[in-house]
């Protein structure tokens, strides 16, 4: 291997240069990666600090959000829905998906990361149906998305939700049931056919038995020692009485390897790139093995190493539909209920859905593909669509949106500033990272433009206070959501 190569792929700490500057596009590079997107000031405080530093008030800031807020029917129980009222029990579904929606174009980092983790530990709504399970398994890959690994999963295996939708509540003593098993290891913990046999998931699954819901929305599941398997298993080739917690003991004990490997491998090629670099990818396992499964300092290493900073990752990954849609709100500044209400959200979450992202129920128990399977030649002309109903409907017909669109064109350039094309390259940039060609960057400029006479611009009469700035940078958002560059991040 040559030294050149050594240097590029390196979880070294990315130490700014002359070729290889902390600028702008990085810090939204790393806001994109880690969230949805940077505001202008975002970025200006974070040029400020030095790029480890950033990282570590970000991670730091979502390790220490307080736990995610019980709606009033989180634990709820089936009677206690009111009989006058039948729509309230597919109401709140409504309203919790948008909450998300809401939490991810606020809140930003967590919710993106409980993304991720809803991804691989799918439960589909759909199947356990319960309102109470659907908050219980929020609640939970919202407080361990970057918690103990090991801790995480043996708590998902208790969980109502995923209990129903992986038949572990029918798992019994005599009857054993071999779902919950098999994604345990194949898509939760060690990948598939990666250490483990048929007979293993024969043996886990006796290991696993017992563990009940209750059939009327309680979130609380329970073990009923009658039900459990209490005879000789042998897993991994180690025979014993194995229960639920000796199974969690011997897949990370005895499985490290193949533990820390595949989870590694699924965050870089979700949050850097596609195609994974083994060489990085051992470099994270090893440090997921010696901080004893803790995930931060995993994303902390991955977030701040020079690999991460490389420009061929940037505008390297497909946007997934949320991250198409709700990466306009905080880059534009936008708040919440300021500037953006509860029925924008309600549309991003249908748009969401129509593009293929329902949120709450993945397509199947190996999640969303993701990456190249987000675009075809329909979902990517709704993702036009979608966009444009954002821009001209919620942002052009709220006063406080519109005020935070003209203020974004100000913070990216000046208040004095009269040149139109430097405006819209300032805003290109900041939703591009990225200049665009001569020909797209003229077209952009007319749309910046719009009916605004000539000799306006050319006099020097055009000021970023004009009241149609706003309409002005909607349209160039609108020409600019339509370019290829949109779609990646």
């Amino acid at each position: 291997m040559s030294t050149a190569l050594i240097l590029v792929n390196t979880l070294d700490q990315y130490v700014p240069s002359t070729s290889k500057p902390w600028n702008a596009a990085r810090v939204q590079h790393l806001y994109q990666s880690l969230g949805f997107g940077a505001s202008p000031i975002q970025i200006q405080q974070g040029l400020a600090m030095q790029p480890a530093e950033l990282v570590d008030l970000l991670i730091d800031n979502i390790l220490n959000l307080p736990e995610p807020e019980v709606p009033y029917w989180g634990n709820w129980l089936d009677d206690d829905y009111p009989d006058d009222n039948p729509d309230l029990y597919f109401q709140v579904k409504r309203e919790f998906n948008s909450r998300w929606q809401r939490e991810m174009a606020t809140e930003g980092m967590r919710a993106k990361l409980a993304l991720f983790w809803h991804n691989h530990f799918v439960a589909e709504e759909e199947v356990y149906y319960y309102n109470s399970f659907m908050w219980s398994y929020y609640d939970l890959i919202h407080r361990h998305v970057l918690g103990n690994f090991r801790d995480f999963v043996e708590s998902m295996g208790k969980n109502p939700a995923m209990l129903i939708y992986l038949n572990g509540a029918i798992n019994v003593a005599g009857q054993p049931n071999e779902n919950y098993a098999r994604e345990l290891m194949e898509l939760f913990t060690m990948g598939e056919s990666n250490g483990y046999t048929q007979n293993d998931i024969v043996e886990v699954a006796r290991a696993l038995t017992g563990w009940r819901v209750y059939y009327n929305g309680n979130n609380t599941a329970y073990f009923n020692p009658d039900l459990h398997d209490d005879g000789d298993k042998t897993i991994f080739g180690l025979t014993g009485t194995w229960s639920y917690g000796h199974v969690h003991d011997l897949i990370f004990n005895l499985r490290k390897d193949q533990v820390s490997q595949y989870i590694s491998t699924k965050i870089y090629r979700h949050f850097v790139y596609d195609k994974p670099d083994e060489l990085i990818i051992s470099g994270l396992a090893q440090t997921f093995k010696d901080n004893n499964w803790e995930l931060a300092p995993v994303f902390r290493q991955l977030f701040k190493s020079e690999h991460f900073f490389e420009d061929r990752f940037m505008n390297a990954r497909i946007k997934s539909p949320a991250e198409c849609l709700l990466g306009l709100f905080p880059m534009c500044g936008m708040s919440y209920p300021d500037d953006f209400t509860e029925e924008a959200m309600n549309y991003t979450g249908y748009a969401s859905f129509e593009l293929g992202q329902d949120v709450f129920n993945p397509v199947d128990v190996a999640g969303w593909p993701g990456h190249h399977t987000w675009l075809n030649e329909n979902t990517l002309t709704s993702r036009w669509n979608f966009l444009g109903g954002i821009l001209y409907y919620y942002f052009g017909n709220s006063d406080n949106a519109r005020a935070k669109l003209q203020q974004l064109a100000i913070a990216l350039t000046s208040t004095d500033e009269t040149d139109p094309e430097v405006v819209t390259k300032a805003i290109v940039s900041h939703f591009l990272k990225r200049e665009l060609e001569p020909r797209l960057m003229e077209t952009a400029l007319q749309y910046f433009k719009g009916e605004i006479p000539e000799n306006y611009f050319e006099q020097g009469i055009w000021n970023l206070y004009y009241n149609e700035v706003p309409d002005q940078v909607i349209n160039l958002l609108y020409y600019i959501s339509k370019l290829p560059e949109w779609q990646v991040a």
